[in-house]
């Protein structure tokens, strides 16, 4: 397996974010979600509101929607 991270000192309104994506969907999975996730986190509905636990939870759900999308298929591939 391969992993990817982040570590965002500073998404540039003071916060940061870090995290680890294993490796079991396969290294392209892990890659493509390091790739998305802040932009996706940070364009969240909930991120704007400061609800960071629910912008956190549907970030991951659309990097699974992402991942399923013919345009997430092309460039996993």
């Amino acid at each position: 397996m391969e992993d990817a991270h982040i570590a965002e000192l500073d998404l540039g309104d003071g916060n940061s974010v870090f995290a680890v994506f294993d490796g079991h969907g396969g290294p392209e999975v892990a890659k493509f979600t390091k790739n998305h996730f802040c932009k996706s986190l940070l364009n969240s509905a909930a991120y704007k509101r400061k609800d960071y636990k629910k912008a956190l939870e549907d970030t991951f759900i659309k990097m699974d929607k992402l991942l399923l999308s013919e345009k997430g298929k092309k460039e996993l591939r």
